[in-house]
């Protein structure tokens, strides 16, 4: 049993905080795994829910200092505040939390708009405003929109290892937001063929 099988069944088994760090994956590799997830999470990204809730809250064009204030408010407590559960309770959030709840393969799912504001979340993010972090600024790529899968690591918000698939959300020819969803390291390790364990 080579060390790298070790590190991923460890890791599989205890995910736990202290253990944040990165699980070294090659990026080919991981986008090679999780191909079959990148087209499912491109469908989600997809349905008109999803896009509605996007282009709902873009028209609202809300200044990047009020995002930054409602962000600050955020991640002030770590509580299921009233303004969080909003982002569980309409309609995009409903459908992405019965998209993870219902695929054991999918530790978090969220929704942001063209400046990386949440739209959606479940569960809800350790911070509001996404726009000044890699997988948000990556996909929506200045809104010409690409997909992006980030390395495998600890997620604290969903208390999972995984790793985060950004793909953006079109209307049209149009990039209007990004979709996040975090996919388990237990299934990229079953993908490698490290466990027993079937989703």
């Amino acid at each position: 049993m080579n060390m790298r099988f070790i590190t991923l069944a460890v890791l599989a088994a205890f995910t736990v905080p202290a253990m944040a760090q990165k699980v070294e994956i090659p990026p080919e590799e991981l986008q090679e795994i999780l191909k079959v997830k990148v087209r499912a999470v491109q469908r989600l990204a997809a349905n008109k829910v999803v896009i509605d809730g996007v282009k709902q809250q873009n028209a609202k064009r809300m200044p990047l200092d009020e995002i930054k204030r409602l962000d600050k408010e955020w991640t002030s407590t770590k509580e299921l505040t009233p303004f969080k559960k909003s982002l569980q309770t309409n309609p995009s959030g409903v459908y992405l939390k019965k998209h993870v709840t219902r695929n054991p393969t999918y530790g978090e799912a969220f929704l942001t708009d063209n400046q990386g504001a949440n739209v959606a979340a479940y569960p809800a993010t350790s911070d509001y405003w996404q726009g000044d972090e890699e997988k948000w600024t990556a996909s929506f790529n200045k809104g010409h929109g690409k997909i992006f899968v980030g390395p495998v690591k600890y997620d604290d918000s969903s208390k999972t290892h995984q790793a985060q698939i950004s793909v953006p959300v079109m209307d049209g020819s149009q990039t209007i937001g990004v979709l996040v969803v975090g996919v388990k390291l237990d299934y990229i390790a079953w993908k490698q063929g490290r466990t027993a364990r079937k989703y």
